[in-house]
């Protein structure tokens, strides 16, 4: 009896031992290790599989996430293309976010040789110039994704195949550049969501390399990204939709975002590039608008474009011009009057007096092109001036040079826009405000 319980306990021993041991091999791999040990193991292919049944696995896989391993281990080591499983299963999970859209998957499609060769021109022009090209991956075979009814047309899925050495396979580089371009991305989206500013300042650096971008200012756009998407963006993040996947371009539509009168509802784009240089490059463009801007003499305000004032209005503020134009040939009756004095022109519109002159005139814009230590200081706001650098006016607009430095704002009485000038040295020149429309009653 003695002999035999022993017996058992070692029997047990060693079962235990090999359990331990098996679980010991298995947290020394990662996830992707085990599956592709695995498979190195027990694969059993001894010939290629042709090209449609590349197909049709990497189909399946992009259909339900349940078929990504049995996909991955069906196809043969020579026709990987030395792709991991990590990144098999991170390129069908992305296709298969883009998928969604369109409907149930039915079948797919090989690209003839002409769609193949205008898609990768079509791709090469939507980048544009400043991103690498496609034509390094043009030998690929593009295959489509076929929906039972597909809701998005416009926008097709597709994947891509290469021929090596005579045996198709999957696309290892294009398919590994395509995930870390969009993994770069999604990290962007994700610092945002988070409101974490110092990791979206790392996102937002690599890609400002002119010496204009202080760290204070990028610490201004992380901040006027974040508050942006908070107040501004009413789609959550799951709910942008994926256009675009490839190795030099990810482009996600956000469905639903408030314009820059905070009135209506609006769709726009995202977009990342690979550049030339390799770094990758976030296209989220903004149109500097907003609230309303005035003129200013030593921080006060005094003028604001669309008001009307008269002769003596102007001359209590500035004394008599330095040079006074009024022109009144217009077809309009009215008189346009060019009030020229040290550093600032006034552009007014009115009708003109008895004396071919003028009384009262509404302002139509407003330049400061110089500035002058005898005369008051002219400013916008108190804050724009000229000789003011152009880092000190992406503190006040971290935007603005995203629309070649121009600066938008509605009021009662039309839209307006700011415009600025530069000199060699990246300082302000000039400021011109002027009216762009006029609303009517």
């Amino acid at each position: 009896m003695t002999g035999r319980i022993g017996h058992i306990g070692k029997s047990m021993v060693q079962k235990i031992m090999a359990v331990l041991l098996t679980v010991a091999v298995l947290f020394s791999l990662s996830s992707c290790d085990i599956v592709q040990s695995i498979h190195k193991r027990f694969d059993n292919h001894s010939e290629d599989i042709t090209k449609q049944e590349l197909a049709r696995l990497v189909s399946v896989a992009i259909k339900s996430a349940d078929n990504v391993a049995d996909s991955y281990s069906s196809i043969p080591d020579n026709q990987l293309d030395g792709m991991s499983y990590t990144v098999f299963h991170q390129y069908c999970e992305i296709l298969r976010s883009m998928s969604e859209r369109h409907g149930k998957i039915s079948s797919f499609r090989f690209l003839t040789a002409e769609e193949n060769e205008k898609f990768f021109a079509d791709a090469d022009k939507k980048a544009g110039s400043h991103a690498i090209s496609m034509k390094s991956y043009s030998d690929l075979i593009m295959v489509e994704l076929i929906y039972e009814d597909d809701d998005d047309k416009d926008n097709p899925c597709r994947f891509a195949l290469a021929l090596k050495d005579g045996a198709y396979t999957l696309a290892n580089d294009y398919a590994t550049k395509a995930v870390e371009a969009y993994d770069y991305i999604s990290h962007y989206f994700k610092m945002i969501s988070d409101s974490n500013t110092a990791g979206l300042e790392s996102i937002i650096k690599p890609m400002l390399k002119d010496d204009i971008y202080i760290s204070s200012v990028i610490t201004s756009k992380a901040t006027y990204l974040i508050d942006y998407y908070k107040h501004r963006v009413r789609s959550s993040f799951r709910e942008f939709k994926l256009r675009t996947f490839l190795p030099n371009l990810i482009s996600f539509e956000i469905p639903e975002s408030v314009d820059a009168s905070g009135e209506n509802i609006i769709s726009r784009s995202v977009n990342l590039f690979r550049r030339q240089d390799g770094i990758f490059y976030i296209e989220d463009t903004f149109v500097s608008k907003g609230d309303e801007v005035g003129f200013c003499l030593d921080g006060n305000p005094v003028l604001r474009c669309g008001f009307s004032y008269t002769k003596a209005d102007i001359e209590k503020l500035f004394g008599e011009p330095v040079i006074q134009m009024v022109d009144n040939s217009g077809k309009n009756g009215m008189a346009q009057i060019l009030l020229a004095f040290n550093g600032v022109m006034l552009h007014f519109e009115g009708a003109p007096s008895s004396d071919s002159t003028w009384n009262t005139a509404r302002l139509v814009s407003i330049s400061i092109y110089d500035y002058d230590a005898d005369t008051p200081a002219s400013t916008f706001d108190g804050r724009l001036f000229v000789g003011m650098n152009i880092s000190e006016l992406l503190l006040v607009y971290p935007m603005i040079d995203e629309s070649d430095y121009v600066y938008t704002f509605e009021t009662a009485e039309g839209t307006y826009k700011m415009e600025f000038e530069f000199d060699a040295n990246k300082n302000v020149s000039k400021i011109r405000l002027g009216e762009v429309s006029t609303k009517t009653v």
